[in-house]
């Protein structure tokens, strides 16, 4: 569980995100300090995670519209990033978002499966 923003009250521009999550679509709003999973989890949104530190990639999702802000985003390599793949629990919404999360296996695949052929 990603910790609480105990102070909700921010100046940091609002932007709306869509997130989609076995074929259920979410729509909730999110704060330029506040990543996507804390945004989501607040709004009642339960989306994959676990180590919510940017490593493990539980996480991970496609950004399929939209900018997110993810400097520690360690799991994620910076090709695959450009690509589109974010990792929810250290991304940030610079822009509206359309997500496609419970990406996982997606991502590991991109970044690892050529080392299994």
């Amino acid at each position: 569980m990603v910790p609480r923003d105990d102070n909700p009250v921010s100046d940091a521009p609002t932007f709306q995100i869509k997130a989609t999550i076995n074929g259920v679509e979410h729509s909730f709003g999110g704060r330029a300090d506040q990543t996507v999973l804390a945004a989501a989890e607040a709004a009642g949104v339960m989306l994959p995670s676990s180590c919510c530190s940017g490593v493990c990639t539980t996480c991970a999702a496609m950004v399929r519209s939209g900018t997110v802000h993810q400097p520690d985003a360690m799991g994620v390599k910076a090709e695959l990033q450009e690509q589109g793949y974010a990792l929810l629990c250290v991304a940030y919404p610079r822009s509206d978002l359309d997500v496609l999360a419970g990406q996982e296996d997606a991502l590991y695949e991109a970044q690892f499966g050529q080392y299994q052929k």
